[in-house]
């Protein structure tokens, strides 16, 4: 995709529609400029001690906690996720950074069995070079940090692109960061600019999370120059209550699976499966505990639940909403917008929808918690995994032989057993199926921006057995 000039974008809070800020897009010259900085900066940051690398990177989270209640207040404006959450992402964002900066110290690479007593075998961690890191907007710092963390530990440079929603906190949590120049810039705008990076020959490896169709027109386009690549895409995650579990505890846990950022969450319980026998208290209980939450302002610590992103997607709610209807749905909670300034729509519970109609409607991606029964915990297993995606499943269950059960047969990526969505930055993160190719976080994390070179080195030059002069002597 080719463009020359720079736009203007809105900056527009989902709260009360007003514009924030105006922001310049970046234009194609900005970011052949910004490419060319980070080719330049490259070797230097490459060549740098890991000691010294790590350091900077501890630095960095520092800076990032000394201003944790203007960032997120900032993140809250233009997100619309509550404050509470918003303070929990900057200072998520931070441990990230600290996590990354004590594994660069120790993952050089390693010593490979070897072949012959004369030689030795080094598998030596390099950086890959420029990254292009494209970001979405329910987790614009948190997602940024689990690459742009792991990235710049590895030795490589890195252009990070903000989505269209969410311009302002990133920006501001990188003001006072003291990194080389051309090692971490930002460039802002739209589909263009996400484009021009994959495309450009410039850029050796991209990272993206957000919607599945983006994430495959990114793997085709990569494909081409058989460019490095990792895709976080969509999920349409289940969750399976089953009858032993406390129906009360049971509640919170899919309360805070499926609410958690109005249900914005890659990781969100979408479709729950619950024990035929306990589906009814469960609902009853299920539906008191919704119509309690708060929905309002996302400055106040009280409130439980924001504006959704934008109005485009309270539309897409919306929409998801009248297509549960006409495939039978029983909307049993809320199921309309709620009146007044801002992206408000109303917690949902809806029942009546079979489990074809569930994957035909596809991602919910906000508050809308559809439940259906199931008899048998083998059921609850065959359906979560009766889908395209499988970026994460939820199981509520007390016998420990059906959890290892869950763990061992459910395909997803991350399994959550009685506690769902924690992240544990030591453990990988990443999909199934069409949830995405790659993995963020961990060892593994940190590898995704690295190549493996292998370096034979034997201890002295000998004439080898296998060579011609040594056979024709024979």
């Amino acid at each position: 995709m080719s463009f020359c000039r720079s736009e203007t974008v809105d900056a527009v809070s989902p709260t009360d529609y007003r514009i924030l800020a105006q922001i310049r897009s970046a234009s194609s010259a900005d970011i052949a400029s910004a490419i060319s900085a980070a080719r330049e900066a490259f070797p230097r940051w490459a060549a740098i001690s890991p000691f010294e690398r790590a350091n900077m990177l501890q630095n960095c989270a520092a800076k990032m906690r000394s201003q944790l209640d203007a960032v997120a207040r900032t993140l809250t404006l233009e997100s619309g996720k509550p404050i509470g959450e918003s303070l929990f992402e900057v200072g998520a964002t931070a441990d990230v950074f600290d996590y990354y900066a004590s594994l660069a110290r120790t993952r050089g690479g390693r010593v490979a069995p070897q072949m012959t007593g004369n030689a030795t075998s080094l598998v030596l961690k390099e950086p890959i070079g420029v990254v292009g890191a494209i970001l979405p907007w329910n987790f614009p710092l948190l997602l940024w940090a689990w690459k742009a963390a792991p990235a710049l530990a590895a030795g490589n440079c890195l252009i990070a692109k903000t989505a269209p929603q969410t311009m302002l906190s990133l920006p501001q949590l990188l003001e006072p960061f003291e990194l080389p120049e051309g090692v971490h810039q930002v460039v802002q705008g739209g589909a263009a600019v996400g484009e021009a990076l994959v495309c450009s020959p410039g850029v050796d490896k991209i990272a993206f999370t957000g919607s599945s169709a983006i994430g495959k027109r990114i793997l085709e386009l990569c494909a081409k120059d058989a460019k490095r690549c990792s895709v976080e895409m969509s999920g349409h995650d289940a969750m399976i209550v089953w009858d032993d579990v406390d129906l009360e505890l049971a509640v919170e846990a899919a309360l805070f699976a499926k609410f958690t950022n109005n249900g914005q969450v890659c990781t969100a319980a979408e479709r729950f499966f619950v024990r035929d026998t306990i589906i009814d208290r469960f609902m009853e209980r299920l539906a008191a505990r919704m119509a309690e939450l708060r929905v309002g302002d996302p400055l106040d610590p009280e409130t439980d639940i924001g504006p959704l992103a934008s109005a485009t997607h309270r539309n897409r709610i919306v929409d998801y909403c009248r297509r549960a209807r006409a495939e039978g749905a029983e909307i049993l909670l809320g199921g309309e917008t709620i009146d007044g300034s801002g992206a408000y729509f109303q917690p949902t519970l809806i029942r009546g929808l079979g489990h074809e109609a569930l994957n035909r409607l596809g991602e919910v991606f906000g508050p809308v918690a559809p439940v259906a029964p199931i008899s048998t915990f083998e059921e609850g297993i065959a359906l979560a995994n009766d889908n395209r995606f499988g970026l994460s499943a939820h199981v509520l269950v007390a016998d420990l032989g059906l959890a290892m059960k869950a763990s061992r047969e459910l395909r997803a990526g991350t399994v959550w057993i009685n506690n769902p969505l924690p992240d544990n930055l030591a453990a990988p993160f990443g999909g199934y199926r069409e949830a995405g190719i790659g993995r963020e976080l961990g060892e593994e994390g940190f590898d995704a921006y690295t190549e493996s070179k292998h370096v034979w080195i034997e201890h002295g030059m000998l004439n080898q057995p296998y060579w011609y002069n040594s056979r024709r002597q024979e």
